[in-house]
């Protein structure tokens, strides 16, 4: 769901803004509120509060506490509370940034909305791009447009008098003094997380809804189906992505789960043909997002949606929250790391980084910079935390980056864009408040390995599956890039709009022959140049000011 407010055909307003509100305001929380009922203030919520409060829940803070208190909220939302009486409007996201909205000042106008599309001109930042190619996404408060800003986690944008400013109220992680705490048992540690796991499952599901669930086999969609078979009692429809090349499929492994538990299981081919299909799922993304595993999350949607279901719990955070950082080595807890966050955040770039170091050498070059710019951005968030170790900074700052922007939004708009609700549990706040309030070394323990989440479904399935290796959830564009997609990737890739707009068709044909030659897997980057293109094609024809005719504006203030 997008942030609902819309301009009026007749101009009108309040506080000085040709912004107005829909007479009726629709919140996530299913109630109406209209702008009389509201009296004050207008709230429109996009999402969910850990409290499962909603609209008014947020208006009696910001009423009684002020937007400190609103900004603090535990939950994945974006709210906008107009308060008339005070002349001012306030955009706010959560603290741990899973919320997205985004706005654009140009002094004498102010626009926002759920979409950078939108609010900006159209025009392609070249450093959002260059983010892009960075990271696989475009971090806030960057956007992929010219002149557009995303809200930060826990930040509040407020517009009065004709000015803008930003602040930071609240942020998650919250961790533990690196000292603080008595050692916890493992058998005690298990239980507190299920027990947080069964929580946020069941505030988000309802009885009677038809539950459906990724299942892998891994210890992640594991746990998952554990809670909901012998806590919940729910029996949801298990999914599996399965694939026709070796070494990506897992479909034995999530049989063993599903038989065990009684679930009906839906085994769903994904072949490269899904990617004919690219243009429809691009138009559920707000912003581009190269996570190779879309293409797989889409088949499932797809099926899920054609079998009535109307939730999907995935498996989705865990490896960011309950293991370690992203990282090709299982041992980075025992990695020396670099102190310094700017030197750390090297590092770790260099483990995640989309493309080679001379891919994007290649693209910085084209677009006039990139990489400081990417530096700055984890370097900044390592600070934050800089009392603590650089394994924890790397953890908390993954969990801002790659959980939020990456694999959350993944789900949340291919799900969304089949009409389905996302529930990710292990991405719930309360989650990542456990685990951050660990003292270090307990919480390296618990993380490796992923002990802990053993340790929770040890009674309930078989050792194939607990002492089962990590398993990457891979998709085998390497091979069908060189392969069934070859013809497409040469024919479009040069000529769309990225190759002979903004990177040069020189630079795009040098990284295709070099994957299609077998010099090096060029994959990654291929299929974000692809997807973006894609994205790009598919945003809504905009009127000579760069606006979406009929969507969100940027009126000039009265």
């Amino acid at each position: 769901m997008g942030i609902v407010v819309r301009p009026r055909a007749e101009g009108g307003g309040y506080g000085g803004w040709r912004r107005a509100v829909d007479d009726i305001v629709v919140s996530a929380d299913g109630a109406q509120y209209s702008v009389e009922e509201t009296d004050d203030a207008v709230c429109v919520l996009d999402g969910w509060l850990c409290s499962g409060g909603g609209a008014a829940e947020l208006l009696a803070l910001y009423r009684k506490q002020g937007m400190s208190a609103v900004a603090a909220q535990e939950g994945h939302y974006v709210a906008v509370v107009h308060d008339r009486s005070r002349g001012q409007t306030h955009l706010v996201s959560d603290p741990g940034g899973f919320g997205h909205a985004c706005y654009r000042d140009s002094g004498s106008a102010f626009a926002f909305g759920s979409r950078p599309c939108d609010v900006g001109t159209g025009t392609v930042s070249r450093e959002g791009l260059a983010l892009y190619l960075t990271f696989q996404y475009v971090p806030a408060p960057f956007s992929i447009f010219d002149g557009v800003r995303r809200l930060p986690p826990g930040a509040v944008v407020t517009r009065r008098g004709g000015g803008c400013h930003v602040r930071h109220h609240a942020s998650l992680p919250r961790p533990a003094e690196p000292s603080a705490g008595d050692a916890i048992a493992p058998e005690q540690l298990a239980a507190e997380v299920l027990d947080l796991l069964t929580d946020s499952l069941a505030r988000r599901i309802a009885p009677a809804e038809r539950v459906g669930m990724m299942l892998s086999g891994g210890i992640d969609t594991s746990t998952n189906a554990t809670v909901l078979a012998t806590r919940l009692g729910i029996g949801p429809t298990a999914f599996t992505a399965s694939f026709r090349e070796a070494g990506y499929d897992e479909t034995e492994y999530a049989a063993i789960v599903a038989e065990r538990f009684g679930f009906d299981h839906v085994v769903v081919p994904v072949g490269p043909e899904i990617v004919e299909r690219l243009p429809n799922m691009v138009r559920a993304f707000d912003s581009p997002n190269a996570d190779q595993a879309i293409v797989a999350t889409q088949a499932i949607a797809e099926r899920a949606a054609q079998l009535g279901c109307s939730h999907i719990v995935t498996g989705e955070g865990g490896d960011e929250v309950m293991g370690f950082p992203m990282s090709p080595h299982d041992d980075i807890h025992l990695v020396p790391l670099p102190a310094e966050s700017t030197d750390l955040a090297r590092y770790y770039l260099g483990q995640i980084g989309l493309g080679s170091p001379e891919d994007r050498a290649l693209m910085y070059d084209a677009l006039g910079g990139g990489e400081d710019l990417a530096l700055g951005v984890l370097a900044g968030l390592y600070e934050e935390h800089r009392a603590h170790t650089a394994l924890d900074r790397l953890l908390f700052g993954q969990w801002k980056t790659w959980l939020t922007e990456g694999v959350y939004r993944k789900d949340h708009h291919t799900f969304g864009g089949a009409g389905m609700t996302s529930v990710l549990p292990f991405a719930d706040p309360r989650v990542l408040s456990f685990v951050a309030g660990m003292p270090a070394d307990q919480r390296y323990r618990a993380l490796d390995g992923k002990a802990m989440l053993r340790a929770g479904i040890a009674a309930h399935l078989p050792d194939r599956i607990l002492k089962r290796r990590k398993h990457k959830f891979w998709i085998p564009f390497a091979e069908w890039f060189r392969g069934p997609l070859r013809a497409h990737l040469h024919d479009a890739l040069p000529h769309g709009t990225v190759a002979t707009e903004l990177l040069g068709e020189k630079r795009v044909r040098a990284l295709i022959d070099s994957h299609d030659r077998g010099l090096d897997d060029k994959s990654g980057i291929l299929w974000a140049l692809w997807f973006l293109d894609a994205w790009l094609s598919a945003l809504p024809p905009r009127s000579s000011d760069g606006t979406v005719p009929g969507g969100t504006t940027e009126p000039a203030a009265r």
